[in-house]
């Protein structure tokens, strides 16, 4: 895992946005960049059942791409 900070490896939206001005990246375009991955990994369930991933292995899967983080960048 690469972590977002030198000091925490946690795997979180609001630490990502909380390091985005180092990056030169303003408030309002990282969360517009969380928004738009998230409109596309929203549809990760769809994707994998159109290429024959059966539903056993999609529900192993699914805490990769259904959490919080994602309902966040969501606007929930």
């Amino acid at each position: 895992m690469t972590a977002i900070t030198e000091d925490d490896n946690t795997a979180s939206l609001a630490l990502a946005f909380e390091v985005a001005g180092y990056f030169e990246i303003s408030m309002t375009s990282a969360r517009e960049i969380a928004a738009e991955v998230a409109a596309v990994v929203s549809t990760w369930r769809a994707q994998a059942k159109r290429r024959g991933i059966s539903r056993q292995e999609i529900d192993r899967m699914a805490s990769a791409f259904e959490h919080r983080d994602l309902d966040i960048a969501r606007g929930r």
